[in-house]
């Protein structure tokens, strides 16, 4: 059997593990991925159910401020315009 070589094992397809891992690719390194889950994306993962993507761990939503990160995150995805508004009294 022929073995295989990594410059990195990441453990956790969620949001940081993923990120390091395409970067880390782009990079010319060779990755191996793993989790435990069957899907990537960890708690931000989405199930399409009757057309409709339902958030399988609880909402979950993205904030920065930083235009770099915003510019990264939105080339994967598409996001809706959320507005937290929070009211006390």
């Amino acid at each position: 059997m022929k073995e295989t070589k990594y410059d990195y094992v990441i453990v956790g397809a969620g949001l940081y593990g993923a990120t390091f891992a395409h970067r880390a690719a782009r990079a010319g390194k060779k990755c191996l991925v793993v989790d435990r889950r069957k899907h990537v994306a960890g708690n931000a993962y989405c199930e399409p159910v009757e057309g409709i993507n339902v958030h399988k761990y609880g909402a979950h939503i993205f904030h920065t401020s930083n235009k770099k990160v915003w510019d990264f995150v939105s080339s994967f995805a598409e996001f809706n315009r959320y507005t937290n508004s929070p009211v006390a009294s």
